[in-house]
């Protein structure tokens, strides 16, 4: 790659708010919008690396706090980084385990894992209990480590409609996102910023402003997805993206339904991710762009039809629903292979159609068409 091209977001073709556009990094160019199948330990459960690039991913994301628990990230970089490790040899991202400590919190009447201060994050494994310590210098450390095309600094993710804690939240997270950047000193990684701040719009705006004020190669959005209705969702994306770097590639962290891709990308968004397309496999769910088909369904267990008689996926193109049932009611690990590979080919396809769309003007009738 020419000196001056890495991590350059070049912005071809706007329809509205959505974008299409190719974000170049040190494993190869992204073509956005995109969507990221999520590999939360080194691997996106049941499919191999040959798996992804047949559905057509091209960027994975993998677990900071996960990786660093095990299998370690000094051991990771010791066997060349965890593109080398896991065997994927295109672009790759790692999150910065914000969410991970934030959901340690514990729900009502459990003891919370972690405690936050000013400084860091004090947490204990969900594994065999043993204390840890990130701070914003401690993750950048092992983010580089893992060496993955693109990472975040470490963020506090708040509940989205705690006004006061938000405003706690988010002077630590612009306070760590600062330190973050003086942290990373990795020339072929891009250290992406998170937009906090709820599901309040000043406080949103209030974070653009000072993260952009730090010049990062990207920004994420953070702290949706986390109990707040769709329709605050749509409305927070609305006061945020359109005060992000409009050359800078958008990332909306762990969103990611079919409707969500388009309604996202309707509203500026270029990355996405999200478990849910290899989760619901696991549960015998099939994903479709109107919904889900659950394949423990009595229904299907003499049904000759593929999953989506429209799908081009090697499930679709060579297996029956009433295989498909089988080999769940048998609790055989194939089933999870064939629906991840059914359920992220849906996402990947969908997110290529709005980019075509994008690209030749019709977003707004695909988007119509897919709503209908």
């Amino acid at each position: 790659m020419m000196a001056g091209m890495l991590f350059d977001f070049e912005l071809l073709a706007t329809e509205g708010e959505a974008r299409a556009g190719i974000f170049h990094t040190a494993h190869g160019a992204l073509q956005t919008p995109i969507y990221a199948p999520v590999g939360t330990q080194a691997t996106v459960k049941a499919m191999t690396p040959q798996h992804l690039q047949d559905v057509g991913a091209t960027l994975v994301l993998a677990n900071t706090y996960h990786l660093y628990l095990r299998p370690g990230d000094t051991l990771i970089a010791q066997l060349g980084g965890l593109h080398t490790f896991m065997g994927w040899s295109g672009p790759m991202l790692t999150d910065s385990g914000g969410f991970q400590v934030f959901s340690l919190a514990g729900q009502r009447g459990q003891k919370s894992l972690r405690k936050i201060d000013d400084d860091g994050v004090t947490f204990r494994s969900h594994i065999d209990g043993r204390e840890h310590r990130f701070t914003p210098e401690r993750v950048v450390e092992i983010e580089q480590n893992l060496g993955a095309d693109i990472a975040m600094v470490l963020d506090e993710c708040a509940p989205p409609d705690d006004y006061a804690y938000n405003v706690r939240a988010l002077a630590r997270t612009h306070a760590w996102a600062e330190r973050c950047k003086v942290a990373h000193t990795r020339p072929d990684q891009a250290l992406f910023g998170i937009v906090q701040g709820g599901i309040f719009p000043d406080l949103r705006e209030q974070s653009v402003r000072f993260l952009t004020g730090l010049d990062f190669p990207g920004y994420a959005i953070g702290g949706l997805s986390v109990g707040e209705t769709k329709t605050q969702m749509h409305a927070t994306l609305e006061c945020t993206v359109p005060l992000l770097p409009q050359y800078k590639p958008r990332y909306l962290m762990g969103v990611g339904t079919p409707e969500d891709l388009v309604e996202g990308i309707a509203r500026g968004i270029d990355i996405f991710d999200c478990v849910l397309p290899t989760r619901v496999a696991r549960n015998g769910q099939a994903l479709l762009r109107a919904g889900k088909f659950n394949m423990r369904n009595a229904r299907f267990s003499d049904d000759p039809a593929p999953i989506d008689e429209t799908c081009t996926c090697y499930t679709c193109q060579n297996f029956s629903r009433a295989y498909i049932r089988h080999l769940i009611i048998a609790k055989e690990m194939l089933a999870a292979t064939l629906l991840s590979i059914h359920n992220l080919h849906t996402m990947l396809t969908i997110i290529r159609e709005c980019r075509a769309a994008i690209l030749a003007g019709t977003f707004a009738e695909y988007r119509h068409c897919f709503q209908g």
